[in-house]
């Protein structure tokens, strides 16, 4: 199958012109041990994967082990999937700052207040934040929705609150990558190299998979280097890229993430970075962390 990448930003070659990609795809079950996180919320431990004896596994090619390797080293660079498990719950700030790409100026800057868990009602997620004068709170707590403006509780068809499950999943995932990676119906892609040498890596996402499983990604691997040089993503129903780098990797209590995305455009003029910082890793939490609370 022909899988299109991004469009060429410095040097970089359209691995969706005259390419057929390798996809790699993983139809194997994950088992989720279970971990408690304190105050009682539950939260998903190691992740291990299963196999029947009856199940056959397809002969990996030089290019699907390369895809592999090349996801495989990053994942343990960082301690393999047991420094995911340590990932029980998390309270940080998201701060973006938006830049004008014609004169880098700031134009604007927006901290977000962030709580998540992994529980076993999925990835839970709550978003305190400012917009102008008006405090917006969102909250997903595993079976139920709510947002608030202003104290005033707000129903579907309201934008803050018909976004709330995606967000609240984006803010989870971010903060999970590479391990997410190894989730089950994530596909990798060998999209070759560009005009640099670096190897480039697709991911896609089986039908079902998240509330957007019509997103595509792609990385850029350099050699002698575990993390990728460069991403693209493009959200579900869009057709633009999205480009960015990762920046200033931290380490909290041995759990690593990425301190600052810098986002740019097709001329690499930065246009915004996201900062996460203040993190604090399996703070205590109970459910009412995540509920309405009305």
């Amino acid at each position: 199958m022909t899988i299109d990448g991004p469009p060429a930003v410095t040097h970089t070659k359209d691995p969706g012109e005259a390419m057929t990609s390798r996809m790699l795809v993983r139809p194997v079950p994950r088992t989720f041990a279970a971990a408690v996180i304190a105050a009682g919320v539950i939260g998903q431990g190691a992740v291990t994967t299963t196999v029947s004896a009856a199940t056959a596994m397809p002969q990996e090619s030089t290019e699907d082990m390369q895809v592999e390797k090349l996801v495989g080293d990053w994942i343990d660079a960082l301690g393999g999937l047991a420094t995911y498990d340590k990932l029980e719950g998390a309270r940080y700030t998201l701060t973006t700052e938006m830049y004008d790409a014609g004169s880098s100026r700031l134009r604007r800057t927006r901290p977000r207040y962030v709580t998540i868990a992994r529980s076993s009602q999925g990835e839970l997620g709550r978003i305190d934040r400012w917009e102008g004068d008006d405090f917006i709170e969102q909250g997903w707590d595993g079976s139920e929705v709510w947002a608030r403006l202003n104290s005033t509780t707000l129903s579907a068809g309201a934008k803050d609150f018909d976004e709330v499950q995606y967000v609240s999943g984006d803010l989870n995932y971010w903060i999970a990558l590479p391990y997410k990676l190894r989730d089950s119906g994530v596909n990798l892609h060998n999209r070759g190299a560009d005009d640099l040498g670096r190897t480039m890596v697709g991911v896609s996402f089986g039908d079902g998979v998240g509330l957007h499983d019509g997103d595509t990604w792609q990385y850029w691997f350099e050699g002698g280097r575990t993390w990728p040089v460069q991403v693209a993503y493009k959200e579900e129903g869009r057709t633009n890229w999205n480009y960015l780098r990762f920046e200033d990797i931290r380490t909290i209590d041995g759990y690593t993430f990425v301190g600052r995305r810098v986002h740019f455009n097709d001329d690499g003029q930065v246009t915004k970075i996201l900062y996460t910082h203040d993190f604090e890793l399996n703070p205590e939490l109970g459910p009412e962390a995540f509920s309405s609370g009305r």
